[in-house]
């Protein structure tokens, strides 16, 4: 029979692949060997890869509760498909000791009634979803053997690779429509409260985390697409892959309203190369709308990313990888978008977006003297982002607010960085904080970004270099600085000022708020630096200095101390010991070991390290 959907994709055809998969055919026999354990399989199992529903992409260990919160802390082979190994204490899943014990119902799209079975650790009330883990290891090998039989078909064209491709497709494209939506991070596995798309961030049916479209198995569709296997088993089958397998992916990436974030490398890519296997122009500008919509309101006007260096980094790349999937890209003839009123002929995503250059360079601004970049917000330490320089100089970066004070050169290259910027997604309370970089050292560190039961201190305003008013952490929404003066080099004097009041706008009473550094050079290696904060309004002001993380330090305090407390807690307030990423805590409960005493005129702090006794920084303290 023929039908509309046959005669639109005659039209439309193409030859396959149309992506550029890299496939070089002198590695015919590394190919082939690539997916030699695939083909030893029976078709039955090889099809029991295929998950009948959602899979857990989180689960920890019973035993050990080793590694991050059940972030891929099991190893999986499939000499062994049905056990897992835990890395860390060696269990092997399934475990007599930890059977089933509780059951987890929910209702999918379909009002179909799905069920999970797992083991609940009843001491701590911690839900181990183990059967699904399992799940998602095999699906996640063999979701990367498809992609890999598909290049296996493409230098062989032998079709019993193909044909390992299509009928796994099929099984998926069966079960895909019954999958719930399933909300799944660290100790959470639940029903998503919405079945129908959009999800939330952390929720769906295939990738939880933005990753709703499956891009190798797009991959390997492509790649097979011309296969004679695939023309043998029908146009009935080609229409069920891609009606209800793929496109019900696509349609609930684009229902997303996630887009406008540092994820644009994850389905919005997905969508634009699927797009382009499946001859869908709509959604190849669909895509491209979302990329241009991140360059031009995601990034601030100095070419920042508004969150932090890391996920500025991190979205850089992401739209590189989503621009290449584009660009080229011409639309079949005589197409025009009927919503954008556009047609792309070998589209140039440079071309189009010059501010797109600024954003790929804006990071050297304010990275240190070797290349590493600063770590305020969420912010992995030691990340080069740069190439090391052999001179600093002062630099700014208002839009996203974040001031450098430099001079010097070579070994003696120094930074001394005021951060005012607000939070925008993956921020710490940290307007204010000050770091110094000298002697080729950060002496005084913004932390960054831990995935470890410490992040509730590295993103806690007592955790950075600042003034905490009423040991309280700072807010976090409409809290942004404001730059008050900014003297790069003034006979070489330079001199930041900001006013950080709308974090602590929640305390009555707090009128001011604002830091001003000032850096004055006493030689052409050494310079000071004046660090004057006024703060009016509040309690308690704690000034904080947090020496430097990356090596050993020794602290001598010119004033006499006394005493031995635990910690800073106060009376009534308790200390709980963190056991998982998002624990809370009082983080004046982690400053230990504490002796004081009184300073009834100025007095000094030196650090000093371990290895080099005779470098270090001192401060001087009215």
């Amino acid at each position: 029979m023929i039908t509309l959907w046959t005669v639109v994709a005659a039209a439309l055809a193409v030859p396959h692949p149309v992506l550029d998969h890299k496939i070089d055919p002198a590695n015919k026999d590394k190919y082939v060997a690539a997916v030699a354990r695939a083909m030893s399989f029976t078709d039955e199992q090889w099809l029991a890869f295929v998950p009948e529903k959602t899979v857990a992409a989180w689960c920890e260990c019973p035993n050990c509760y080793g590694g991050v919160e059940g972030n891929w802390i099991f190893k999986w082979t499939p000499d062994k498909p049905d056990q897992m190994t835990c890395r860390h204490c060696g269990t092997v899943i399934p475990n007599e000791k930890y059977p089933n014990n509780r059951t987890l119902e929910g209702k999918n799209l379909l009002g179909e009634t799905i069920t999970y079975q797992y083991h609940l650790n009843e001491e701590k009330d911690i839900p181990h979803f183990l059967d699904d883990s399992l799940a998602y290891y095999r699906r996640h090998w063999w979701n990367n053997q498809c992609k890999e039989l598909g290049k296996a078909y493409q230098v062989t064209k032998d079709e019993k690779y193909a044909r390992r491709v299509a009928i796994a497709l099929k099984k998926l494209a069966d079960h895909y429509p019954h999958y719930p939506a399933i909300r799944n991070h660290p100790r959470e596995f639940s029903f998503s409260k919405s079945q129908e798309p959009p999800y939330n961030w952390d929720s769906g049916k295939w990738g939880h985390f933005h990753n709703e479209v499956a891009r190798s198995l797009a991959f390997a569709y492509d790649m097979i697409y011309d296969s004679q296997t695939l023309k043998d088993m029908g146009p009935d089958v080609r229409k069920h892959i891609e009606d209800d397998l793929f496109t019900p992916m696509v349609q609930a990436a684009m229902r997303s309203p996630h887009h406008m974030s540092n994820i644009i490398g994850y389905d919005v890519a997905s969508v634009a190369w699927l797009a382009q296997v499946m001859q869908r122009p709509r959604w190849v500008h669909w895509a491209y709308g979302k990329m241009k919509n991140v360059v031009e309101q995601g990034f601030t006007y100095d070419g920042f990313w508004h969150e932090s260096p890391s996920y500025h980094a991190m979205c850089i790349g992401g739209l590189k990888q989503a621009f290449a999937t584009v660009r080229g890209y011409t639309d079949p003839p005589d197409y025009v978008d009927q919503v954008d009123g556009t047609r792309f002929d070998n589209l140039d995503p440079e071309e189009q977006l010059p501010f797109w250059n600024k954003c790929q360079t804006a990071l050297s601004a304010i990275t240190f003297p070797d290349g590493t970049a600063p770590t305020p917000h969420d912010s992995w330490w030691g990340e080069k982002r740069s190439k090391p320089r052999d001179k600093t100089v002062s630099t700014i970066a208002p839009g996203f607010g974040h001031a450098s004070l430099g001079r010097g050169a070579g070994d003696h290259q120094m930074l001394a960085q005021l951060h005012f910027s607000g939070g925008y997604g993956h921020a710490h309370l940290d307007n204010l904080s000050f770091s110094l970089f000298a002697k080729g050292s950060e002496m005084l560190p913004d932390l960054g970004y831990t995935w470890t039961q410490m992040r509730t201190w590295t993103a806690s305003t007592l955790g950075h270099n600042l003034v905490v008013v009423n040991r309280v952490n700072q807010g976090y929404r409409n809290s942004e600085g404001d730059l008050l003066q900014f003297f790069p080099d003034t006979n070489g004097v330079s001199v930041v000022e900001a006013d950080g009041a709308r974090a602590y706008k929640d305390i009555k009473g707090v009128e001011q708020y604002r830091r001003q550094i000032v850096m004055v050079p006493v030689s052409d290696e050494d310079a000071y630096v004046v660090d004057i904060f006024r703060v009016r309004g509040g309690k308690t002001h704690d000034w904080t200095a947090n020496g430097d993380a990356g090596a050993d330090t020794t602290a001598t305090c010119s004033v006499a101390l006394s005493g031995n407390l635990a910690n800073l807690l106060e009376k009534g307030e308790k200390w709980v010991e963190p056991t998982f990423i998002n624990a809370k805590y009082h983080v004046y409960g982690l400053v230990r070991d504490v002796q004081s005493g009184r300073a009834d005129k100025p007095f000094t702090v030196d650090f000093n390290y371990a290895d080099k006794p005779d470098k270090g920084v001192r401060m001087h303290i009215a």
